[in-house]
């Protein structure tokens, strides 16, 4: 939708296709129906993918500062919390509409709904795309068809297949943004707790990344924001068979020798209180009897009789729980794809350097963000530049 709104506002002649019954579909389920648009602050790290730094080329000259452009030509009114941008009243129907609305009254723009694409095809100076027993003609042509998260959303793929035909490296594609799956025995007991750590991702006793947040355990395996940020990388050495565990730190924000301490003095206000009884102070309470099971310890066993290597072991069970990982959910779950469209093959302009006159944009290349609003600036920027270079490049073409 922002490359179709980009080019035809620009005065090129747009045809939009979209397999779907409405346009903007996956809006409505971002950012838990609120759609997070975008962000204040916007790191090159938190824009991933096998060559990440193509983004910046991009977000210099479609970012933040003309995404917020955007949304005020909308007519979408902005709000920021922590950074995080948000329409104001919070719905992402609005933000689907707004850009329903602008597009429909724009008279050089059509638009073909329930249009599945079947083939594309380069026909000398112009390309053939065959949607069932109807083929359209144009001289520059957008993929933007997503990736693979979200099925039930229209996204299938098909940009991949037909980026392959022309001659495009797919770099695998792969879940990312998504919960993480465990065969420990004791998540079905602590499925639906939330709680705060530190997450630490192991490869093969590798630290590869850290998060700190919420996480959330299911009777699968964990969740949660801070599980998301990381998953990409656990998915990917899951597809390898490298061995994968995270860390988890339940008390960050202390050191293990100011756990210990903690414990101790606590335990000299009330050394009546059995081991379980004594962790409920500390930790949601069906979390303590997996921590004293990590720790080697009795939940009945009573804190006075405790001894200086037990106290050891459950700070260590504290500071360095160990889960290991053995799956991941699919698509039907994850936020968004990684892998995609090999971006070292396009130019600065998102334009094909083996087949000119062909773009992409969205989540179909190699470009994934961490949550935050960031796959939706992404979105918004690579399809507002392709979409702005596939009318100059018309033009052009016209002139001469």
């Amino acid at each position: 939708m922002a490359a179709a709104l980009a080019a035809a506002r620009a005065g090129q002649r747009v045809l939009l296709l979209d397999r779907c019954e409405k346009l903007g579909k996956k809006i409505l389920v971002t950012g838990n129906g609120k759609c997070n648009l975008t962000n204040l602050v916007q790191d090159p790290s938190c824009y991933r993918g096998d060559a990440p730094d193509y983004a910046g080329s991009i977000f210099s000259e479609f970012g933040l500062k003309e995404t917020k452009a955007l949304f005020a030509h909308l007519g979408i009114y902005i709000k920021e919390k922590n950074g995080y941008v948000y329409p104001y009243n919070e719905q992402a129907a609005t933000v689907r509409e707004a850009f329903e609305t602008a597009l429909t009254h724009i008279p050089n723009l059509d638009i073909s709904l329930e249009t599945d694409v079947t083939n594309i095809e380069k026909k000398k100076s112009s390309f053939v795309v065959s949607a069932g027993k109807t083929r359209y003609q144009c001289h520059s042509l957008i993929i933007a068809t997503g990736g693979m998260a979200g099925p039930k959303l229209g996204c299938d793929g098909s940009g991949y297949r037909f980026a392959k035909k022309m001659g495009h490296h797919i770099i695998q594609p792969l879940p990312a943004l998504s919960a993480l799956k465990s065969g420990a025995p004791f998540l079905k007991k602590l499925s639906g707790v939330r709680n705060q750590a530190q997450i630490t991702l192991l490869i093969d006793d590798k630290k590869i990344a850290e998060e700190t947040g919420e996480l959330q355990w299911t009777d699968y395996g964990i969740s949660g924001v801070s599980v998301f940020q990381i998953s990409r990388f656990a998915i990917v050495a899951l597809e390898q068979k490298k061995n994968v565990s995270l860390s988890l730190d339940f008390m960050p924000e202390k050191t293990a020798t100011e756990v210990s301490d903690l414990l101790s003095s606590y335990r000299k206000q009330c050394p009546y209180k059995t081991a379980e009884s004594f962790l409920h102070g500390f930790f949601p309470s069906k979390l303590v009897p997996v921590l004293l099971r990590e720790a080697r310890m009795e939940p009945d066993q009573s804190i006075r009789k405790w001894r200086t290597e037990e106290i050891s072991r459950l700070v260590e069970s504290i500071k360095n729980f160990t889960l290991r990982i053995n799956d991941y959910m699919g698509y039907e779950k994850a936020q968004v794809t990684r892998g995609g469209v090999d971006v070292r093959e396009l130019t600065s302009h998102l334009e094909s350097r083996l087949c000119p006159g062909l773009y992409f944009a969205g989540e179909v290349t190699d470009i994934d963000g961490t949550c935050g609003g960031y796959n939706l600036q992404w979105a918004f920027s690579s399809g507002s530049v392709a979409g702005r270079a596939a009318w100059m490049r018309n033009n052009r073409s016209r002139e001469v």
